[in-house]
């Protein structure tokens, strides 16, 4: 459900901000490398970054 609703959350965050950008994070540890995507732009002057 949390995904869902972060999914949901990048989606109008986008539909709403100028610049959007999608991007991929990539983390290196012990247990290997997890990627994770990244939804971000401006709304109203602010920065905003949904990452799932």
């Amino acid at each position: 459900m949390m995904k869902k609703l972060a999914i949901l959350l990048a989606v109008l965050v986008t539909a709403a901000c100028e610049n959007p950008q999608l991007g991929i994070g990539a983390t290196f540890g012990s247990g290997g490398m997890s990627v994770s995507p990244t939804v971000s732009g401006n709304v109203s002057g602010a920065r905003v970054e949904v990452s799932g």
